[in-house]
Formats: C-alpha cells, sequence, structure tokens
C-alpha cells in the first residue's frame, strides 16, 4: 500500500518534469523523421494553396479547428486495477485522451461534481469545465505513458485535479478572509485620512481646523467644541474616503494572502488527491 501511495504522485511529477516529452501518436511534420511541408520539399503545385478564392462568407470555414472530441464521464463496475511499480517505465508516445464532458448544468472539476446555480452563466461554466478537463485529460494520458492502466490512470487523474481543488478552496478561503479584514482595515484607515484631507480642502474648513486645533493646548473645551464643528464639515468625504479605502484594502489583503495560500493548497490537495487516486 506504501509503494502504491508513492506512485500516487508520479502524474504530478511527470506533469512538471516531462512537460516537453511528445506524448501524442506520431503526428506529419512534427514527429515524423521526415517533415513534410507542402511548398518546401514537396512540388509547387501540391503545396499551392486555395486560400485566394474567396466564393463567399464561408470561403476560410476550412481554417477553424475541429470541434474538440470528448467523452462521458467514465464509470467502472470493479475497483481499477492496482499501479503496479515494476511495470512502469519511462514515457512512451500514446493517443491523448479524451477530455470528459460532464452533464449539462454540471460543475465538474476532476471527481468533484455539483449542479451548477442557475445563475451562472453557460459561458462561464463551460470554460471551468474544460480547462479542467483539458488539465485532467493530460495527467491520464501521461499515466498511460509510463504504463498504468487506463482506468487507473483516469482515477489518478480525476483525483489529482478535484484534490487541487479541495486544497486551494480549504487554504486559500481562509487565508483570503485573514487577508481581507486586515487589508480592509488599513485601507479605511489610510482612506479616512485622504478622504478627511480632501474633504477639508474642498470645503475651505482647512484655515479653521488648523487654526482651532492650535488652540486646543490653550483654549480649554471651547477649542475642542471649535475643532470638531470645523472637522464635521469633512464628514462626508471622510466617510467615503474611509469606505474606498476599506474596499481596496480588502481586495489587496485578500489576493496577497489568498493567492499563494491557494496555489500552495492545490499543490498539496493535488499531491493528496494523486495518492487516494492510485491506492483506492
Amino acid at each position: 500500500m506504501s509503494a502504491r501511495a508513492v506512485a500516487g504522485v508520479l502524474p504530478m511529477a511527470i506533469a512538471v518534469a516531462c512537460a516537453s516529452v511528445a506524448l501524442a501518436v506520431p503526428q506529419p511534420g512534427v514527429t515524423d523523421e521526415v517533415p513534410v511541408q507542402p511548398g518546401v520539399n514537396t512540388p509547387a503545385d501540391e503545396g499551392r494553396s486555395d486560400l485566394g478564392a474567396f466564393d463567399g462568407q464561408d470561403s476560410l470555414a476550412h481554417l477553424a479547428p475541429e470541434p474538440q472530441e470528448t467523452r462521458p464521464v467514465p464509470e467502472y463496475t470493479t475497483p481499477p486495477p492496482p499501479v503496479v511499480i515494476e511495470e512502469l517505465h519511462l514515457p512512451e508516445p500514446v493517443e491523448p485522451v479524451a477530455p470528459i464532458a460532464p452533464p449539462a448544468r454540471t460543475l465538474r472539476v476532476g471527481d468533484f461534481t455539483t449542479p451548477a446555480p442557475d445563475e451562472l452563466p453557460a459561458e462561464i461554466l463551460d470554460g471551468v469545465n474544460t480547462a479542467a478537463a483539458d488539465v485532467e485529460a493530460a495527467i491520464a494520458t501521461q499515466g498511460r505513458s509510463i504504463g498504468i492502466n487506463p482506468s487507473r490512470s483516469d482515477k489518478i487523474a480525476a483525483a489529482t485535479v478535484g484534490g487541487a481543488l479541495a486544497g486551494a478552496a480549504l487554504v486559500g478561503v481562509p487565508a483570503a478572509a485573514v487577508g481581507a479584514v486586515g487589508g480592509g482595515l488599513a485601507g479605511a484607515a489610510v482612506g479616512a485620512g485622504a478622504g478627511f484631507v480632501v474633504g477639508a480642502v474642498t470645503t475651505g474648513t482647512a484655515g479653521a481646523i488648523i487654526a482651532a486645533a492650535s488652540a486646543v493646548p490653550t483654549g480649554g473645551i471651547g477649542a475642542v467644541v471649535a475643532l470638531g464643528t470645523a472637522a464635521a464639515a469633512t464628514a462626508a468625504s471622510t466617510g467615503a474616503g474611509a469606505a474606498i479605502g476599506a474596499g481596496v484594502g480588502a481586495a489587496a489583503g485578500a489576493a496577497v494572502l489568498g493567492i499563494p495560500a491557494a496555489a500552495a493548497g492545490a499543490v498539496a490537495g493535488g499531491i493528496a488527491g494523486s495518492s487516494y487516486g492510485a491506492t483506492i
């Protein structure tokens, strides 16, 4: 079991260390020993382009990328075979694994799935699902390229991506909340000060405030009342400045603490998920 757990982190390591290894099947002009380039090492007539023949609005339709092939969510009636470390090998070219298409109106990030709320636009949902499915398919392809059984490789890939999401949420969200509180308080203080200055200048009470503040040491309670009266004219701009500063500070604090924490949590969660997918 411990050996299987160690093997579970292999897809994550391969994704980084072997990123330059070609895992796809041979492609003309890419993986062939003698690339064929139209117009270079073929007769001119064979390599000539027809792009100049514009017959209508759809004349360039053949340049559009082909729709990406997808597959449904795998269903296994029996547990996938375990990872056999002795059978693993260096990456070899394999057929790329097709991304998994989730059911309609479903958010799927690896093995994490949940119904999407009606308020979530379809283009955002599709973008998240597509990005997660592409990463999952790449990990599954890399697993198969080193000799892991296809069904086990699928399970490792799904658990890795789902674990990365869970790790990012569990670590990043609390850190972002802490950063937002601290940043909001600091931003409110700075914003209130800036708003006070702006208000004093725009309302013409700057001179009265300075005079009243200078008289406080000797003027007693009367000078304090005069200072408060003069400063009251800046209340609106001071409050607005505090609100703006709090918002900016909260966003900055959340980003400063939340983003690094989420990244670290995603790595840790991905490794944990990979190990889970390799053993369960």
